[in-house]
């Protein structure tokens, strides 16, 4: 696909600010999943932006000395994301959970394994893991992972504001609702409780355009275990007319597979990742790739508005 993505952040400040500095990951990657042909980053008032490079993807920063009441930044990007069967490209048949339990895994990819404080130990996730393992006879590990993505879409609502960032994982397990990051950050801490190494991805999700098909459903057994917690029977589930990405950026998850690559999952919307997902930056949870940080002088408060759109490039 070619897509075309607009992105524009804006902060209103109750009394004037100044030396605003601020850290932007906005631009798309470029890897052998996608190809970001033209980015463009505009700061109003006028700041001289700089970047650096990380192996997660590009920051950029600019510092804002004068006084100011509105900060405005817009990224544009073009992307071309190349069709794939994302669900095919799954090793099926490969080894089975237990194949993670080594010590070259343990070491090579302690990032992703290690806690953080949005992805803590100790939760409990057996119920989850109990659904997900029954929904599938003699599971290898892409036939769980893909079981646990649709589990968490089924037993967790999506509701756009019943959560922040801050909103601990334990209050999204009690309450059973939240936002994208939030069914993110489920999935990572229960791959992460298994051994699976798992990361955060944000970036962008293009909600329309071509029908792509699939039914949410678990199996047998795997209905009777949902049945035990209360959650009904499905209706056949379509994508895209029912997909979310709240407006704004969107977040899934990267899990390590047998065949040694990183696959894609956004339990969000029960979806292997597919060609209308733009991966901008990942890392071990949301504090490794907010689109917009920063610091300022002043002691005012702030009211943010970000509006994102995305179309497809016809060039």
């Amino acid at each position: 696909m070619r897509l075309k993505i607009q992105h524009i952040t804006r902060y209103s400040y109750s009394s004037p600010v100044h030396d605003n500095h601020s850290e932007l990951r906005l631009m798309p990657i470029n890897d052998e999943r996608q190809t970001c042909t033209d980015f463009s980053l505009t700061v109003t008032p006028l700041a001289n932006i700089s970047y650096y490079n990380l192996p997660t993807g590009r920051v950029h920063h600019f510092n804002i000395r004068p006084a100011h009441a509105q900060l405005t930044v817009t990224a544009a990007s073009k992307v071309i994301t190349p069709p794939i069967d994302s669900v095919a490209e799954l090793p099926f048949g490969s080894a089975g959970i237990s194949s993670y339990d080594s010590d070259i895994v343990r070491e090579d990819y302690a990032e992703y394994l290690m806690p953080t404080e949005r992805v803590p130990r100790g939760l409990p996730f057996d119920d989850l893991i109990q659904i997900a393992s029954s929904a599938v006879d003699a599971p290898d590990a892409p036939s769980f992972i893909l079981s646990l993505n649709r589990v968490l879409h089924r037993v967790f609502t999506y509701r756009k504001g019943a959560t922040d960032v801050d909103t601990p994982l334990a209050t999204v397990l009690e309450t059973r609702e939240g936002v994208c990051q939030d069914f993110a950050h489920l999935m990572i801490a229960i791959c992460r409780h298994l051994g699976i190494p798992a990361r955060y991805v944000s970036g962008y999700l293009f909600t329309r355009g071509p029908e792509r098909q699939g039914v949410d459903t678990l199996g047998g057994a795997g209905e009777k275990a949902l049945e035990k917690l209360g959650i009904a029977q499905p209706a056949d589930w379509q994508a895209p007319n029912g997909l979310v990405d709240g407006g704004a950026m969107h977040a899934w998850v990267e899990c390590l597979l047998p065949d040694g690559r990183w696959h894609g999952f956004d339990p969000t919307n029960c979806l292997v990742v597919n060609d209308a997902y733009v991966r901008v930056h990942y890392g071990r949870d949301y504090a490794d790739v907010p689109p917009t940080r920063g610091i300022y002088a002043g002691t005012a408060t702030q009211a943010l508005e970000v509006s994102v759109t995305i179309t497809e490039d016809g060039a």
